[in-house]
């Protein structure tokens, strides 16, 4: 029987079915005349919101095969390319074709940025590129996002992977139709991914295997793992420990410390991730041997040569390190989050902890003032650290 109460529902026994038939001119792409998928529920409500969903995929399934069809018969009678490329369905464009958009992205917004920025701002680019034509950038529409979507889909990309690379799309488009004074498309805003599901939390470290990565750490100490003992104490991000100078280094002072600020080799991921933190226990150590053993002036000289920063290669070297030696669970983030557990641990003001981690701080006050002087952050850091 049909539902009545809703179009494309079916209901067999106390289960709800999803049931629409292919348009004739499309059935030569399927195996029966008619879509029909199990929605695995038996209640209402949830059986019309999945019904709305595949319904909206088939629609944007079929206008890709009918848009297909068309361009066929196009190229039959007038031969490939011959049509123009920002003319697709009837949807024309008067800014730049995206590969075009892709360079001047680039060239405005990839200055000081990492190699990772490039390299992920091209391969969405061209990831979109093998399912559409090379358009005008305001000639996308909706299901050439749906497109790309299903396309990364059966690539076996996450939905995390593939809302990352529908995010790069968006940002060249909207940057590029801005500094071309036009309204910035809606095509690649808000696709569906699937209904959201919980990300598995991070591991994080007991005291136990702390003890062990840093004892460790002391036993080889060599430059990496100086590098993951100045992480364990302080919480700093790979990037930020990797982009260090000397001159970052304070050592000099009763309350030792170091400075994260932006370089040239480096950026910083949000303006409060400029900051001093403190040097205590083994970030103390590893900082003195590093500063030590140095000849470049950079705190880290095989993964830092002053141009740029290898954070892929060092995180791969240290995880890899850290699953033999330390725990399968444990990699270098997993330091991050510990040091924000231990200074809950001591009762350390939440403010205090965001400063410490360069963790954006909430509400107007918070930009009010210089913040928590290093002699106080020292204090907490050796209370937490102990």
């Amino acid at each position: 029987m049909v539902h009545q109460g809703c179009s494309y529902l079916k209901l067999k026994g106390s289960t709800y079915y999803f049931s629409r038939r292919v348009p004739k001119p499309l059935q030569k792409h399927f195996k029966t005349d008619r879509v029909e998928v199990c929605l695995h529920t038996s209640l209402q409500s949830s059986a019309v919101r999945q019904a709305q969903v595949l319904a909206s995929e088939l629609e944007d399934h079929w206008y890709i095969l009918r848009r297909r069809e068309i361009k066929h018969r196009l190229s039959s009678v007038f031969g490939d390319g011959s049509h123009t490329q920002g003319h697709t369905a009837g949807v024309t464009g008067v800014g730049p074709q995206l590969s075009v958009a892709l360079e001047v992205y680039l060239s405005l917004k990839g200055a000081g940025r990492p190699k990772t920025f490039e390299t992920g701002a091209r391969r969405a680019v061209g990831y979109l590129l093998e399912v559409t034509d090379n358009k005008p950038i305001d000639a996308y529409v909706r299901a050439d996002a749906n497109a790309l979507r299903e396309y990364l889909r059966g690539r076996g990309l996450s939905s995390e992977s593939i809302g990352r690379n529908l995010t790069s799309i968006r940002a060249i488009v909207n940057f590029v139709s801005k500094e071309e004074g036009l309204q910035p498309p809606l095509a690649f805003s808000g696709v569906y991914l699937g209904e959201p599901t919980r990300k598995a939390d991070r591991y994080v470290p007991t005291a136990t295997e702390l003890r062990l990565l840093q004892a460790r750490c002391r036993s080889s100490s060599d430059e990496l793992r100086w590098l993951l003992a100045l992480i364990s104490d302080t919480g700093l991000r790979l990037s930020e420990a990797l982009g260090l100078s000397c001159e970052d280094v304070c050592l000099d002072t009763p309350n030792p410390y170091v400075v994260i600020e932006p370089k040239p080799w480096r950026r910083l991921k949000t303006s409060d991730s400029e900051r001093l933190i403190p040097l205590v226990g083994e970030a103390l150590w590893a900082a003195q041997r590093a500063t030590d053993a140095s000849h470049t002036g950079h705190l880290f000289p095989s993964y830092c040569d002053g141009q740029n920063t290898k954070a892929n290669s060092a995180s791969a070297a240290l995880n890899k390190w850290l699953k033999v030696h330390v725990s399968r669970d444990v990699v270098v983030h997993s330091l991050r989050h510990a040091m924000r557990d231990r200074l809950r641990a001591v009762e350390c003001p939440a403010d205090i902890i965001d400063q410490i981690g360069g963790w954006s701080r909430k509400g107007v006050g918070a930009s009010y003032g210089r913040g928590y002087q290093v002699e106080q952050l020292w204090r907490w850091m050796v209370r937490a650290v102990g």
